[in-house]
């Protein structure tokens, strides 16, 4: 740079400190360096200071800093022509980018550089020395070197603490708070609007819908409510400057296991220390804590909730809510969902069907349809008799719990598949002995092929058996808490009507046959052959 002892500087003093290295090292705090430069120009006088600034919890790997990059927007408009540091460091770890703004960028300015604690001023300095030339690089390496050893011990404590169940990240979800040993606890205010959220949801409500419910009465989003609760709080989500509801929220909300009790962490790994990018994590290596922390919703309704986002969400003009049946009953010649139609009747009220839209479409498919007033004395009907059949095996129980009587079957279903297995093994083996007779002359060709015949089929009978008690077992493995499913019977031991909530809850599909068969396949061990008079059908 051009050097020019009689000139007054106008100075800017750039203070940074990295979350990594902020509440450990007092020299290196904010308040430290601001007094260091401070006492700096104290004893300059043809320094005049017009602002020290500070990048509080930025890191040094990169330059896309708030602070940084105001003084830079400063050094282009005039206003300043002197930058004071407390060391190179400060500046960045970064050693190609530290070495390009002291050696190009503040040199082709003419702007003075001051590295307090380094001995450094450009102003003074000349850089034509071998010595300068080799240790101004040298303290910046260094620097950079710093860095990537904090980078790895970081990384080697988040995994430590993640393995222990501790909460890392910088910010609780919506619905929780951080405590000082770092778990998670249930913030009661927002936690009854998450409740809410899964309530409306289980009750036919698509995510457009409660977000727009929720930004009607006035309550505040989870970017703005940690906001309003004194957290410096940003999030790559916001689009306007007030964060509202979205869709987009919702589903975060409806598909975060942490409502469960479940804590996932590392879901996504920085790829360096010297860029921002990120690269999600196979599912396999994520850090991965059941019953972590407090719920704030039942995996029962959790689940069922995943399985409703799966479904057909189209609302009911004028309701503005999807129909009592909607996404569950399936026709049994297509396999695929019933649409809903409404009719108008000369009577003037509105009818609502179920009718199937391969026929509605295409023709191919048969004509099933069904009212949804007879569909729901049918539902009505098979889960009252349900909820009584699972009250009355509890009371016969004498005390034992579902889950024990579930525990029970499967070791018997299991027993069942190794015996069976067995009898496979035993089949195959007497098809081997089979041959060796055939061969020695014992038995005829025409034996050996009957024979074989007669095993071959006790073996696809056998296999076939088999194959049902996994999926029996399967079944019973997914029906878990059982204790709570009979707490939830006994709530609806005495219901007369349905409602979405009640439906999705015992209904796991209804399928509607030709022949004017329904079979209803309930939640929780539960399945219903029903026959509908050919008179009941609707004709649509």
């Amino acid at each position: 740079m051009i050097k020019n002892i009689n000139e007054t500087w106008s100075a800017f003093g750039y203070t940074r400190v990295s979350k990594d290295d902020g509440n450990k090292d007092e020299s290196n705090s904010i308040k430290s360096q601001r007094n260091l430069i401070l006492d700096f120009v104290s004893r300059n006088p043809d320094i005049n200071i017009i602002d020290i600034v500070a990048d509080d919890g930025a890191t040094g790997a990169d330059f896309d800093r708030i602070a940084f990059q105001n003084m830079i927007r400063h050094i282009e408009s005039g206003t300043v022509n002197c930058i004071i540091v407390k060391d190179f460091s400060r500046l960045g770890r970064n050693h190609i980018e530290v070495g390009k703004y002291i050696e190009r960028y503040f040199v082709s300015k003419n702007v003075r550089f001051v590295s307090i604690n380094d001995y450094y001023d450009s102003l003074h300095t000349d850089m034509s020395d071998t010595n300068n030339r080799l240790i101004v690089p040298f303290k910046n390496i260094m620097d950079e070197a710093t860095l990537e050893d904090i980078s790895i011990k970081t990384r080697s404590q988040l995994a430590i603490k993640r393995k222990n169940g501790e909460f890392v990240c910088n910010y609780p979800v919506f619905g929780y708070m951080k405590s000082t040993d770092k778990k998670l606890l249930v913030d009661d205010f927002a936690a009854e609007i998450v409740k809410a959220i899964f309530e409306r949801k289980l009750f036919g409500y698509n995510e457009q819908q409660i977000a727009d419910a929720l930004n009607s009465k006035g309550i505040l989003s989870p970017a703005e409510y940690k906001k309003a609760s004194g957290l410096s709080y940003s999030t790559p989500f916001a689009i306007n400057k007030k964060s509202l509801w979205t869709a987009n929220a919702i589903r975060r909300i409806l598909t975060n296991r942490v409502y469960i009790g479940t804590l996932e962490q590392g879901k996504r790994t920085k790829l360096n220390y010297r860029v921002k990018k990120y690269r999600y994590q196979p599912r396999e290596a994520w850090s991965v804590h059941e019953n972590n922390h407090e719920p704030i919703v039942s995996k029962i309704d959790f689940e069922l909730v995943q399985e409703l986002m799966m479904k057909d969400t189209k609302v009911s003009i004028g309701t503005g809510r999807l129909q009592l049946f909607s996404g569950i009953v399936i026709c049994g010649g297509c396999n695929q969902s019933m649409t809903v139609k409404t009719i108008k009747k000369k009577n003037g009220k509105h009818y609502i069907y179920y009718i199937c839209a391969t026929h509605k479409r295409f023709g191919t498919c048969k004509n099933n349809n069904i009212s949804e007033i007879k569909l729901e004395k049918y539902a009505l009907l098979s889960i009252q008799q349900h909820i009584e059949g699972l009250l009355q095996a509890d009371e016969i129980s004498n005390g034992v719990s579902l889950d024990e009587l579930r525990s029970r079957k499967k070791a018997a279903m299991e027993s069942m598949i190794e015996k069976t297995l067995c009898s496979i093994q035993k089949y195959n083996d007497y098809i081997v002995k089979s041959l060796t007779h055939m061969v020695d002359g014992v038995i005829s060709q025409d034996e050996y092929n009957l024979f074989c015949k007669d095993f071959r089929i006790k073996i696809k009978d056998s296999e076939t058996y088999v194959s049902h008690l996994r999926q029996e077992i399967k079944r019973l493995i997914s029906t878990s808490n059982s204790n709570e499913l009979l707490e939830r019977f006994k709530t609806y031991k005495n219901v007369t009507t349905l409602d979405r909530r009640i439906v999705v809850s015992f209904i796991q599909s209804i399928i509607i046959y030709d022949n004017k068969d329904i079979k209803i396949q309930l939640r929780h061990d539960g399945e219903f052959d029903i026959h509908v008079p050919l008179h009941e059908m609707a004709v649509v």
